[in-house]
């Protein structure tokens, strides 16, 4: 008889395989198998978790959160982009911050799915 999987493990053999065909992708150059293994390490675990895993009240709210503070990340790597010119360390440069604009949406997404998928439900009397 196997044990039971535990509902927070890793799913580490498919990770480390599609890790492993993206590495041989990037070394052997091509483009659309990196980026297609690259989306699987993603994506893949990321849908399996959220098929799979018990959802407890309140997973929603504290999801968009988390989505809501992974979309500032963009603008703070932008703002961090200008550090080395001198005259953005006395006032901040706009040009790095604008430049994560577009991503703030595919950030805030990310950092919702990554919540759901990957962080514990709390325990409580509800999660049962």
């Amino acid at each position: 008889m196997s044990a039971p999987e535990d509902e927070q493990t890793p799913l580490w053999p498919p990770l480390l395989l599609t890790l492993g065909v993206l590495f041989i992708a990037t070394e052997t150059r091509n483009p659309t198998l990196a980026l297609t293994a690259l989306a699987a390490l993603v994506l893949l675990p990321t849908a399996w978790r959220l098929m799979t895993r018990r959802w407890v009240r309140g997973d929603v709210l504290r999801g968009l959160g988390a989505g809501y503070l992974a979309s500032h990340l963009p603008l703070l790597l932008g703002a961090c982009t200008t550090l080395n010119r001198p005259e953005c360390r006395i006032h901040l440069c706009m040009d790095g911050v604008l430049a994560g604009v577009p991503f703030i949406p595919w950030a805030g997404l990310l950092g919702t799915l990554f919540y759901w998928a990957w962080f514990a439900p709390v325990s409580g009397p509800h999660a049962e």
